[in-house]
């Protein structure tokens, strides 16, 4: 399990890791082109209120790699466990560290104010302030500019980057404990680590996060499922002798 989930794990941290070799930076809107508006939908997946549909709908894909339907609805209990736990994280770190988006430096600094005065309003006063901004930005496009009037949080960490991560670790974790040479895992675990890294992507295309916000996000993701499944596996909560009676 251990080496299943780092590995995962490492493929993620390509996408920092590329941002740093090549010396990327977001370098604002100009260069914006078709591809980014697909990661937009891509990134929307992840955004409130949007992101609940995703968990329902990604919570339905892992069911035929259950041979009991009662094992998926254990695994569908230890999903919302997941996101909760590691979106709370999320949260409690924003706050902590009131790191400022890529972004809102930008809208400071061509605003002539600063990210510390912008994060001082309210969000119903941030909201505006970014409405208001990019009324006249013709190379930013309305539904990036929406996009980023209902992100006006702070930073670090990268809740969209932990919600991909986590969706793509328990497809690994469980894979690995019900049987990774079924069709339907390998399935799995391909269109998760592909819809993974595109969130990853799009926040870094899109001027939402750094590259250490991703970084970090994945981290997170990691040690909190490897912890998560050595507790499944500890306690055999998937183990045929908890369900023999119901199915």
């Amino acid at each position: 399990m251990l080496k299943r989930l780092s590995l995962y794990t490492f493929l993620l941290c390509l996408v920092p890791f590329f941002a740093w070799i090549f010396s990327w930076q977001w370098q604002g809107d100009s260069q914006l082109n078709a591809f980014d508006h697909f990661l937009y939908w891509v990134t929307e997946t992840g955004s409130v209120p949007y992101a609940a549909l995703t968990c329902v709908v990604f919570a339905f894909f892992f069911l035929p790699i259950f041979n009991q339907r009662s094992k998926w609805i254990i695994a569908v209990l230890i999903m919302v466990m997941s996101m909760v736990i590691t979106q709370g994280v999320k949260t409690v770190a924003k706050t902590v560290f009131a790191e400022p988006r890529p972004y809102v430096v930008a809208l400071a600094e061509q605003s002539g104010t600063s990210a510390e005065y912008f994060y001082d309003q309210t969000k119903a006063q941030r909201e505006v302030l970014v409405s208001q901004f990019y009324a006249d930005k013709t190379e930013t496009p309305a539904w990036l500019a929406e996009h980023r009037g209902n992100e006006v949080s702070y930073s670090f960490p990268s809740g969209h980057s932990i919600f991909a991560a986590s969706w793509l670790l328990l497809a690994v974790g469980f894979t690995q404990l019900v049987g990774r040479c079924r069709p339907a895992s390998k399935v799995l675990v391909v269109v998760m680590l592909a819809w993974s890294i595109l969130m990853l992507v799009s926040r870094l295309r899109l001027g939402m996060h750094y590259p250490i916000d991703l970084f970090t996000s994945i981290l997170i993701a990691w040690v909190f499922h490897l912890a998560l499944f050595a507790f499944v596996e500890k306690k055999a909560l998937l183990a045929k002798k908890w369900f023999t009676k119901f199915d």
